[in-house]
């Protein structure tokens, strides 16, 4: 399966979750960022594959959607046209910082694969950049060492 096409079905379901309304679960109003915020750490990191929180101190109605989102993910990847068994691992870090909503998407595929992508606000979108020619470019995904 293609890399990009998985990392946006991670952004999918990462803007679901943003957007406070997820959608990708039905209907089901969160506030991922203002409990991210208010958590300990200031973060709440979610494996999507596992449907579990791996940092940070949601309520039980945000651990409830995550694990609603585990459990309709292999449905959303059908949709999209892949397999969840297409991840080797799926999470997304949401904390709110000074210059706003940020989201950090992890996507490892089953070759390996493994990149990084941050978004900011909402809707996510990915942050921009001028090049060396002065052009406004989406700034690259962040490779693993291992990709390099």
């Amino acid at each position: 399966m293609n890399h990009d096409r998985l990392c946006a079905i991670g952004h999918n379901l990462a803007d679901s979750m943003a957007s406070g309304l997820g959608f990708v679960i039905g209907y089901y109003p969160m506030d991922v960022f203002g409990e991210a915020a208010s958590s300990p750490e200031a973060l709440i990191e979610i494996d999507f594959l596992n449907g579990r929180v791996v940092r940070g101190a949601p309520s039980g109605e945000l651990e409830a959607a995550i694990v609603l989102y585990a459990e309709g993910l292999p449905e959303f990847c059908q949709s999209n046209g892949a397999k969840i068994t297409d991840f080797k691992a799926l999470s997304a870090t949401f904390n709110t910082t000074a210059l706003g909503r940020r989201v950090l998407l992890s996507v490892t595929d089953q070759s390996g694969r493994s990149s990084t992508t941050e978004y900011r606000g909402v809707p996510l979108k990915r942050l921009k950049a001028l090049d060396s020619l002065g052009r406004i470019r989406k700034v690259p995904r962040q490779l693993s060492a291992t990709n390099i």
